[in-house]
């Protein structure tokens, strides 16, 4: 979970990818500056946030279904953060180059759709967690599928011989994948997985 920095089995921790907790206080800091974000901390045992936007939280716990966890100050936090998530509404691209420009050489940013920017360890990514998995459990690339649709699955979509974009992925993605599902709105995922059981 959390674009690769968690892997988890049965509720038990197999490998967790930190970020330095004095760079997550760093990346804290300079996204306050900007009062249009809003900042998510994950943990590998739920997430936080001292957000007071009620509509956020409640979308975060009703439609992620987040184990979301509310406190006063994210630089209270004993725990190091496995994922940090910049949001806003829209346009989170443009929003977020000041990251880029601040802590692009250390961390892994990666953007999830139009609202989410994604701060991770450097080395973290979807790709490395499903290879940590595969060669665990001694599973080939060609006995491994994937589906995509922002640039955060790029990695992974390399880790797959079946690998997929949905029909309503960025075009990298889909330039990057072998095949093509339909679209998440049209259950993609789920007809793929139907076909293939």
């Amino acid at each position: 979970s959390n674009n690769g920095s968690y892997i988890g089995c049965h509720g038990r921790s197999l490998y967790t990818y930190t970020i330095d907790k004095k760079l997550a206080e760093r990346v804290i800091r300079s996204v306050r500056r900007h009062p249009e974000l809003e900042l998510v901390y994950a943990c590998a045992g739920g997430d936080y946030v001292d957000s007071k936007n009620e509509d956020l939280v409640r979308w975060l716990v009703d439609g992620y279904k987040f184990k979301l966890n509310r406190v006063e100050d994210l630089l209270d936090l004993e725990e190091p953060p496995v994922k940090i998530s910049i949001y806003k509404p829209d346009g989170i691209e443009e929003a977020t180059r000041f990251v880029f420009d601040e802590f692009g050489t250390e961390l892994k940013l990666a953007c999830a759709g139009d609202m989410w920017m994604d701060c991770m360890a450097l080395g973290v990514n979807k790709g490395n967690a499903v290879k940590t998995i595969q060669e665990s459990l001694d599973i080939r690339p060609e006995e491994t599928m994937a589906f995509g649709d922002q640039l955060n699955d790029l990695e992974m979509l390399d880790q797959a011989y079946y690998s997929f974009a949905v029909a309503n992925a960025r075009e990298e993605v889909r330039r990057a994948a072998r095949f093509q599902a339909d679209s998440n709105v049209n259950d993609g995922v789920l007809k793929i997985l139907k076909y293939l059981l």
